[in-house]
């Protein structure tokens, strides 16, 4: 019981900004996670709530106020108690830390002393070391830089296996361009038509659709109207980040995307947290592959994938723009019956059948 009374006292504080409590709102607590009275009686009842409480005052954690009655039970129990409160002191030099004031905000550090420890001084001692010579350094990777000032090449991931603080620079207010350092996306697979000028790219969310275009685009058959320059398979939701990646290539400003995935739940999550994250950029369904796919009749049981309905409607809208209202609910009925179109049906033999509706 000794936790959960420890637990109780750092809940207290932080809830309720006070520092004393009543031992009856301590017991009423204790009756609370416990489920009831029986469940406090089985974890000690009352006298594990005494041996708890005197723990918590032999660490020196809470001390009884003398002034409170006691509880009239046996032993007895002051009815009032103080939670006490150790003052928390900086452990950096401030003559230190105002001097680097002049490159780097400590106003986070000041506020929250329990961030002041050894390492996160090292960190910033890298930083501001940095910073002093900014001038005369070139660009590098995220993992290049992250390396250089914290030792490790995967410090600044979001999505560690091992969880660690790696929030020094958001607490000094420090961006990834103030330190010269640039998250390069990774690479995807893509195929380019041998010419300098793209314009137009198609992004394939599967391996073999991605193939099946290729091949279609080497052999000089136009896709449903579209003829590509440039062909990326997008491994699934993985696009949604690698397509940083597309700088590489050419400036995306001044392309049209076009975009073709599964007819599913994940297919349309994965297109519209694609578009998103590229707000900016020329994106769209590649529509009429889109069509192809839904006029298919074979229809799979769509199992194990997450619906978010935020997701279909994205699609719809996009479709009803369009003036495709009667696709629209040919897929809510796909929706409603947990049923799905995987890509891979558009075959490179499919698409030597050619375009039904036409080219662009």
């Amino acid at each position: 019981m000794y936790k959960d009374i420890v637990k109780f006292i750092k809940i207290y504080t932080n809830t309720n900004n006070r520092k004393r409590f009543e031992l009856e709102e301590l017991e009423n607590h204790l009756i609370h996670i416990y489920k009831g009275k029986s469940g406090y009686e089985k974890n000690g009842g009352y006298r594990g709530l005494y041996n708890g409480l005197t723990k918590a005052v032999e660490e020196g954690i809470v001390k009884e106020i003398i002034s409170s009655d006691y509880n009239g039970m046996n032993p007895p129990l002051r009815v009032k108690w103080r939670i006490i409160t150790q003052e928390k002191i900086g452990k950096w030099d401030k003559s230190e830390m105002m001097k680097m004031s002049d490159l780097l905000d400590f106003g986070y550090y000041e506020r929250h002393l329990e961030c002041q420890n050894e390492m996160e001084w090292k960190y910033i001692k890298n930083i501001y070391n940095f910073l002093k010579t900014i001038d005369n350094r070139e660009w590098a990777s995220l993992e290049e830089r992250s390396l250089e000032l914290f030792y490790d090449e995967k410090f600044l991931y979001s999505r560690r296996k091992r969880k660690i603080d790696n929030k020094v620079l958001t607490r000094l207010n420090i961006t990834y361009e103030d330190l010269k350092m640039k998250k390069y996306g990774e690479m995807f697979i893509y195929w380019k038509r041998g010419i300098e000028n793209i314009e137009k790219v198609i992004i394939l969310e599967n391996h073999s659709t991605f193939f099946s275009y290729k091949r279609a685009c080497e052999s000089g058959i136009d896709i449903f109207g579209v003829v590509p320059d440039l062909l990326i398979f997008g491994q699934g939701k993985k696009i949604i980040n690698s397509f940083s990646f597309i700088e590489e290539l050419v400036s995306p400003f001044k392309l049209e995307i076009l975009y073709f995935g599964d007819i599913d739940p994940e297919g349309f999550m994965i297109y519209r947290s694609f578009k998103r994250k590229y707000s900016n950029l020329n994106i769209k369904l590649h529509l009429k592959a889109f069509i192809q796919l839904l006029e298919i009749a074979n229809k799979h049981p769509c199992i194990g994938q997450n619906k978010n309905i935020l997701d279909l409607n994205f699609v719809l809208s996009e479709l009803a723009s369009h003036s495709l209202e009667n696709y629209g609910e040919v897929l809510k009925e796909l929706w409603t019956k947990d049923l799905r179109i995987p890509q891979e049906y558009i075959t490179y033999e499919y698409i030597l059948k050619g375009d039904k509706f036409g080219s662009n």
